[in-house]
């Protein structure tokens, strides 16, 4: 007793271990899902831009230092003024050398510094700060906007994977059933109480069950590679928890949508503060902003800009060795510079056309994403209204079959039935169920669908 006690204790520490919830799959999706990571990498870029397109506005320093040393420098220079003059008239009896050169040091530093600054522009700049600002709104928005893609979806195939874990053990029962079935079929071919089309119809009718029950497994290994794709999870149906939780969040759903109404979800997925459309009316932003950038950058319109040039040149480090303020060579120049284009044979004008061109495509796309949210929410609502229509209709005849199935029980304990016909009944139900179950992923979906275009998340 002991030893089963401790056997058992074994097993349900290794279970605990091993299963996972809901919760921790949606944290480790908010941390390892690679289109959610992207999203924040391209926000972070986004961040950098616009630091860089701030820092466009500002002068620019920059500052260069060389040092030299001349292995063999220039030596000095001297000159005896006998070889020029009568000494004897000037009473230079003795050579009488002049230094006229004092020659090369062997080392020379050189000291540079130049200062620009953007005075006139025509807005570039400015637009340019208000472009980049806009492209990291927009990438904020597309990173909150993959996050609610990645976790409808994650919640999608969670519900799926309980519900395909319920279709496998169903077709499991319905391959047991089917074999018996099966094994009747034959007996009664062999005894001449059935007729042999009749028989292989039973074989026919359990092979679909294995084909079936096979295409579940793979339905279910799918699931599993895709909720570990969107959660770096190495997932298992088997080991997933709160199966009851689910349920009853695709139950919560259902009453929350039909209490606000198909015109009300339509209202909430076309407005003009959803996540969509607010994202296109940025890059419609970006495009009036481009386009600004461009009919400033025309022929004829010069940038102003002030360059300060500052230097300092000598074979003394300056500070540091002595005298270095007497042997140097500095100077200061201050540059306005005016840049502007005067004939490119008609490019910038053409660039200021391809950016209305742009500017009229996000208008466009903004009408087109308008037309496909439209149809996604009406494809998704005839979804669920269809497949609630299935449930009621596949509910009732369970009910119905669940009933024959008693009265052939009792007919078969009494004696005047048959195990054939109550296996059959059997099998009926449970496709019943299966339907039932296959409409309610086709519903789930559909209501998280909805869920996501209406923003309720």
């Amino acid at each position: 007793m002991k030893k089963l006690f401790s056997v058992l204790l074994i097993l349900c520490i290794s279970i605990a271990c091993f299963a996972v919830t809901t919760g921790e799959l949606e944290a480790s999706l908010l941390v390892n899902n690679p289109a959610l990571r992207k999203a924040k990498e391209d926000a972070s870029q986004a961040l950098l831009d616009l630091k860089d397109a701030k820092a466009g506005q500002g002068p620019v320093l920059d500052l260069t230092i060389s040092g030299s040393y001349i292995a063999n420098p220039i030596d000095p220079i001297r000159v005896n003024l006998n070889d020029y003059v009568d000494g004897a008239t000037y009473g230079l009896t003795n050579p009488q050398y002049v230094t006229i050169y004092n020659g090369m040091e062997s080392t020379y530093y050189s000291f540079g510094l130049q200062l620009t600054q953007p005075i006139f522009t025509w807005g570039k700049l400015a637009k340019a700060v208000d472009i980049y600002r806009a492209v990291y709104d927009a990438r904020l928005l597309q990173q909150a906007d993959e996050k609610d893609k990645a976790l409808t979806e994650l919640s999608t195939r969670l519900y799926a994977s309980d519900v395909l874990l319920q279709l496998s053990q169903i077709l499991d029962e319905q391959k047991k059933t089917a074999q018996r079935l099966t094994e009747l079929a034959e007996s009664a071919y062999e005894n001449g109480m059935m007729l042999e089309t009749e028989a292989l119809g039973v074989r026919v009718q359990a092979r679909q069950i294995d084909v079936a029950s096979s295409q579940v497994n793979t339905a279910l290994d799918n699931m599993e590679v895709a909720v570990s794709g969107l959660t770096g999870v190495d997932f298992k149906a088997e080991d997933l928890e709160g199966s009851q939780q689910r349920e009853a969040e695709v139950d919560a759903l259902l009453k929350q949508l039909s209490a606000i109404g198909n015109e009300s979800i339509m209202d909430a997925a076309l407005s003009d503060e959803r996540t969509a459309f607010v994202l296109l009316e940025k890059m419609k932003e970006i495009s009036e902003l481009t386009k600004g950038v461009a009919s400033a950058s025309v022929n004829w319109k010069p940038d102003l800009a002030l360059v300060v040039n500052a230097s300092y040149g000598g074979p003394r480090f300056p500070g540091i060795e002595t005298d270095w303020y007497r042997k140097n060579d500095w100077n200061a120049i201050v540059t306005v510079a005016l840049s502007t284009t005067v004939y490119d044979g008609g490019k910038a004008v053409r660039d200021v056309q391809r950016k209305a061109s742009q500017l009229e495509q996000s208008t466009i796309d903004t009408e087109d994403a308008r037309q496909k949210i439209r149809s996604a929410v009406r494809e998704n609502l005839g979804t669920a209204e269809l497949c609630l229509a299935k449930i009621d209709y596949n509910t009732a005849k369970l009910e119905q079959l669940a009933k024959e199935g008693e009265q052939k029980k009792l007919a078969y304990e009494n004696g005047y039935g048959s195990e054939a016909d109550c296996l059959q009944n059997l099998l009926e139900q449970n496709n019943c169920t299966i339907e039932i179950l296959q409409n309610r992923i086709s519903l789930a979906t559909a209501l998280f669908t909805l869920r996501y275009l209406c923003g309720l998340l």
